[in-house]
């Protein structure tokens, strides 16, 4: 019975950690670039007996269209990369803004790292006759001249990535390799949005809360019997 209590304990545990996986999905609902964390019951299903390691699913979101200019998704294996203040990370979160001093940065003021690696549009932030385009492969062109190109990353083992915020990993060492043109197109003026289903997490919820008021009934149930033994054995 003592095992019976263990077993139900820690799968209430369990339990309750999903239910904060699941909770922490649907508050970020409205994320934009966010990517699920996976519940352990379902991480179960899709590996099948294989290492338990990836959690979070880096499925594309939907994209919605914004008309703006530094407004940028990624479909594909892409990730943006920006430089941190602890260093470069890789984001889907394409909600971008040209400073004063003509730097493309991210809310946080993380600026977006482009293969020329020193991007300053300054010189074009008056420049009325020709409209700054990004193109699907990352080319940043003013009319027909072309100004850098943005750097995508990606890392191919993606279960070491370790998540800083909603939409925003570090990697392992530092390390990411560039993305190829064939792995991603970017598209101008959309943000990709949270790929987190709210039909999905609530049935998920709704299951892992059943399941959790089961192992709470084996508990009182096998605490019941516990204690009726040891008035038994009092007697």
């Amino acid at each position: 019975m003592v095992k019976g209590l263990y077993t139900a304990g820690r799968m209430m545990n369990a339990k309750m950690r999903n239910l904060e996986i699941v909770a922490n999905n649907l508050a970020n609902l409205n994320t934009t670039g966010f990517k699920r964390e996976l519940p352990f019951s379902e991480v179960i299903s899709r590996v099948q007996n294989k290492p338990m390691t990836q959690i979070t699913d880096f499925s594309d979101g939907s994209f919605t269209q914004t008309g703006n200019t530094f407004d940028l998704a990624i479909s594909g294996d892409g990730f943006f990369v920006l430089d941190s203040d602890d260093g470069p990370v890789l984001t889907r979160n394409g909600k971008f803004f040209l400073t004063e001093n003509g730097e493309i940065v991210n809310d946080k003021g993380y600026r977006v790292r482009t293969e020329g690696g020193d991007l300053n549009l300054y010189g074009f932030i008056f420049d009325k006759n020709h409209k700054l385009e990004i193109t699907k492969e990352g080319e940043i062109k003013v009319g027909d001249e072309l100004i850098d190109r943005l750097m995508i990353g990606k890392i191919d083992d993606q279960k070491e990535m370790k998540r800083i915020d909603g939409a925003t990993f570090a990697f392992p060492n530092g390390g990411y390799s560039a993305a190829q043109g064939d792995e991603y197109e970017i598209h101008q003026g959309y943000l990709e949005g949270s790929n987190t289903n709210a039909i999905v997490e609530m049935q998920e919820m709704i299951k892992l809360n059943r399941e959790y008021e089961s192992a709470q009934k084996v508990i009182k149930s096998l605490d019941e019997r516990m204690a009726r033994a040891k008035e038994i054995g009092t007697v």
